[in-house]
């Protein structure tokens, strides 16, 4: 952290809502609901993975499941009549039914992702790295991995158990800017639902890469305190991905030796102990890395076969993965999503996708909103600069240091505020010119109503 990066300028200071307001270009036609899908549209309309359908678009389609994803919609015929057919007049019931359930649809919407993530995500990255405070992750993939679970479909079928299995679909993080990817779903069993380790045990390696090519290293932060040695071992050695959890109190090393810490990396403040450990009967050596929270007496510690980076960017690092946990806590408790869609893998699967498309839309267009518009929730901003202040008194009054700069570096709203979710639903579902929406939305991002 010695150097500043290009990409610290985006790092959120104490918003003092005195940003120029810029004046709308001629263009003014532009829809807001075009501008928020523009992305989609590019890539729908320039790469050939589309078909040909008379009632039904593929891009139509795509956009349906996205503002299924962002309206607070019951069921799908509640979605139906109150947000699809004033937007598709022409859309019947069974036809909107029959293209959840269609395999070719799930293979376009596949497709939409695989296409999206090169399109956009360098232009997140471009705009707001949030990892570019660490030099030492320069060509590494940083990802998070977990699974959400929500509700089972209403015509699920029952387990041995007579009980119904949530629907738990796995996702992926960037943690550079909070860009989301679909990787898997759970699957039922005769008594519940496969463990998310068999899960992601059962994917492509090359998936697990993230998208890193040929000489980039893979870094996974996984919450679940259980591990496959030998899996992660041979992940390291053929696909250079490397993993980070919790440790599980009931582990052993049958060797373990303390490695010494850099105190003039400002990174490893926190850092209790860097230790490398070995487990009996398992390949390769890991890391045990404690570190102490800068306000409490709770103690962190984790596991990870990664043996070269400062503990303290992996500290930080894994710290991050809360933002996937923020992500789809976002989906379920203000978008209201819920429960799934149908019974089949097929439409679980188009949801999944669905809601990954609907997050990262929202990133892209806050990411334009605020370039374009110099729009940014400033009061959620306000608000996390005001915790920070109160946690580093909380330390000080322990004699402790609070890593103020690091958290501030490390920090963009995950979650957006209910007032900017309103205001969006609202004018998608109307005719609503982008500048006029984005000058409704102003004092919107600046105070609570």
């Amino acid at each position: 952290m010695s150097k500043t990066s290009k990409n610290q300028s985006a790092i959120p200071t104490e918003p003092t809502n005195t940003l120029p307001v810029p004046n709308p270009p001629a263009e003014v036609e532009r829809l807001l609901t075009d501008a928020f899908f523009a992305p989609l549209r590019v890539i729908l309309e320039t790469t050939g993975i589309t078909r040909q359908c008379l009632c039904l678009d593929d891009l139509t389609f795509a956009i349906l499941g996205v503002l299924r994803a962002l309206q607070a919609s019951a069921t799908g015929r509640d979605f139906l009549q109150m947000h699809a057919l004033p937007q598709v007049p022409e859309l019947t019931r069974s036809n909107y039914f029959a293209s959840l359930s269609s395999p070719r649809r799930l293979a376009m919407m596949q497709d939409l992702a695989r296409y999206l993530r090169p399109d956009q995500l360098p232009n997140l990255r471009a705009q707001n790295n949030l990892l570019a405070s660490f030099p030492e992750l320069t060509g590494w993939e940083v990802w998070a991995a977990e699974g959400h679970k929500i509700a089972h479909a209403t015509h699920d079928p029952r387990n041995d158990k007579d009980q119904y299995a949530p629907v738990n679909a796995i996702y992926k993080l960037d943690l550079r800017t909070g860009y989301a990817e679909f990787l898997a779903l759970a699957q039922p069993t005769a008594r519940g639902i496969e463990h998310e380790l068999t899960t992601r045990k059962r994917q492509a390696p090359a998936t697990l890469r993230c998208g890193a090519t040929k000489g980039q290293h893979t870094r996974l932060a996984y919450d679940s305190a259980v591990i496959d040695f030998q899996y992660a071992y041979e992940l390291k050695q053929s696909k250079s991905i490397y993993l980070i959890t919790r440790w599980k109190d009931n582990l052993a090393p049958v060797t373990t030796s303390s490695q010494p810490i850099d105190r003039t990396n400002p990174a490893n403040q926190l850092i209790i102990s860097d230790e490398t450990v070995a487990f009996k009967d398992t390949p390769g050596h890991w890391r045990k890395l404690t570190a102490r929270a800068p306000d409490s007496d709770a103690m962190h510690i984790l596991l990870t076969n990664e043996m070269t980076l400062p503990p303290g960017v992996l500290s930080e690092c894994y710290r991050l993965r809360w933002r996937i946990e923020k992500a789809f806590d976002q989906q379920e408790q203000k978008l209201d999503e819920r429960k799934a869609w149908g019974k089949s893998n097929t439409v679980k699967t188009i949801q999944a996708i669905a809601i990954c498309l609907a997050h990262n839309l929202l990133q892209l267009f806050n990411a334009t909103v605020k370039t374009e518009a110099a729009l940014e929730d400033t009061k959620v901003i306000t608000a996390y600069h005001k915790d920070l202040d109160r946690r580093a008194a909380k330390a000080k009054a322990a004699g402790r240091a609070f890593p103020k700069a690091i958290y501030l570096a490390l920090y963009r709203p995950t979650e957006l505020s209910l007032q900017f979710l309103r205001w969006l639903r609202y004018h998608l579902m109307q005719a609503t010119g982008y500048w006029p929406a984005l000058a409704l939305l102003r004092p919107l991002m600046t105070q609570y109503l």
